[in-house]
Formats: structure tokens, sequence, C-alpha cells
């Protein structure tokens, strides 16, 4: 696994604060439980120091630990999320509606999606429609499962999927009252606010309009 702090410039930062002291190699290693080499690996990013070696280090050039690595964290290449492992909580705060999120990519932050997987049971999210200022793609895993999109219903079985601009208020729910319907959603958010499409001229007060949807239809 990649290291997730950038060792070249980590390296860079400690030997500019030991010259700054007009210390040498030798002098910081006697003042601390390290070795020659391990400092010079260290100062030519080669090596990954432990969080007590960084502590150790910053106590000897006197500059506190956030100094030498403010700003080094490096982005992930990847995360990967063994099944069952990925952390489960309820969609909503009305834990009686059943639904709940098992997320899918926690370790990344500040990731551009949100990949989750939803088990969608009793009033789905019924309460509190989705509205996100990006796009979204649900994948139906397991059973069946309707989508309130604007003034449209739609029906998805195992297998289905569909793509949507997700600023457009849409709704999740089990197609049969006592199932559970397992999806798989992607949200990207963009990152400046856009404003909704018309969603068929959809209104507060229109009744969704049933129809059958297939993949790739």
């Amino acid at each position: 696994m990649p290291s997730p702090v950038n060792l070249s410039d980590l390296g860079q930062r400690v030997r500019t604060a030991r010259l700054a002291r007009r210390l040498t190699l030798e002098e910081v290693v006697s003042r601390a439980d390290f070795t020659v080499s391990w400092l010079s690996k260290l100062e030519n990013g080669q090596l990954t120091p432990s969080l007590d070696g960084l502590v150790k280090l910053a106590e000897v050039l006197e500059c506190g630990v956030d100094a030498l690595v403010a700003g080094l964290s490096v982005p992930p290449r990847y995360v990967t999320t063994k099944n069952g492992a990925g952390r489960i909580e309820p969609l909503t705060k009305e834990r009686r509606n059943g639904t709940m999120i098992e997320h899918r990519a926690d370790q990344w932050r500040d990731r551009a999606m949100q990949p989750a997987i939803l088990h969608v049971s009793g009033n789905g999210t019924k309460g509190t429609p989705d509205c996100h200022h990006g796009e979204r793609f649900l994948f139906v895993l397991a059973g069946d499962l309707k989508l309130e999109y604007g003034d449209e219903l739609l029906l998805l079985s195992e297998g289905d999927s569909i793509y949507l601009h997700a600023a457009i208020p849409h709704t999740l729910l089990p197609a049969t009252r006592g199932s559970t319907a397992k999806v798989l959603s992607v949200i990207h958010e963009h990152a400046a606010a856009m404003p909704a499409r018309p969603a068929n001229g959809a209104k507060a007060a229109t009744r969704p309009r049933a129809r059958k949807t297939r993949a790739g239809s």
C-alpha cells in the first residue's frame, strides 16, 4: 500500500529543520533513539517513520510534529472494502423506516463519488426524498424497487439500472410491502450547485405515473 504521506517533502522538511539548527546527523541521533542510517533514509524520502519516531524527532528539532507533516497527505490510489466490512447505519434519523446504508469507500476522504449499498425496506426514503447537485447511478442487486422520480414512478427489477440527474427529488421504495431491495448507489456531486432540470412538468400534488423500465430502456 502506498505511503499516505509525501516522503520526499517530509524528508526535505526534516533536513531543513536540522540545518536551521546547525545540527549534524550524528548530533540529532545522539539526542534520540535513532541511527544515522535511519535519519539519512528519512531525509532522502526512503523511509516511512512511525508516529513515535516523528514525535521524538520533532522534540529534538524543536519544531513540532505539525510543522513536519502539515499538508503532506497523499490521496490513496485505491481503497478496498471487504464483503461485510462496510460501515452500516440507518439512512435517515427515522430508524423506523428500516432502510439501511452500507458505505463502501469511507477510507477515501474528499472523494468525488459516494458509493454505497442501500437496503431499501419499510417506507424507504419516503420521508426525505433524495436531492443532490449532481448525478446518480442505481443498480438493483436483489429484489424489486419502486423509484418515484419527479412525476414518474419507475419499477426496477433485479439486474435493472438507471442513471439520473439527481437534482430532481426522488424516492426509493421496496416494490411490495414487507420486502427489501438491495441497491448499489453511486452519487457524483458537482462542485458547484446546478439548477435542476424540469421534471417533465412535475408538481408537488401530482401522483407519479407508474412505468416499468428495464436495463437499457
